[in-house]
């Protein structure tokens, strides 16, 4: 995952090594995992349909 990121630019930060097995914990993480599923989502379909649009008016 660190290689991953680290070819995009990004890093990885890791605040807290030990296991969190708090119900509250695990459901804000995937709470913000599905926001930022859906964040990334819209940009990448957004990135797409503005590619798809460049194609097209670049084959006219």
């Amino acid at each position: 995952v660190e290689a991953a990121l680290s070819a995009t630019g990004r890093r990885l930060v890791v605040l807290d090594e030990g296991e969190v097995e708090d119900d509250l914990v695990r459901d804000m993480v995937e709470v913000l995992t599905s926001f930022c599923a859906r964040l990334y989502g819209r940009r990448s379909a957004k990135n797409r349909a503005r590619k798809a649009l460049e194609a097209a008016a670049a084959d006219d």
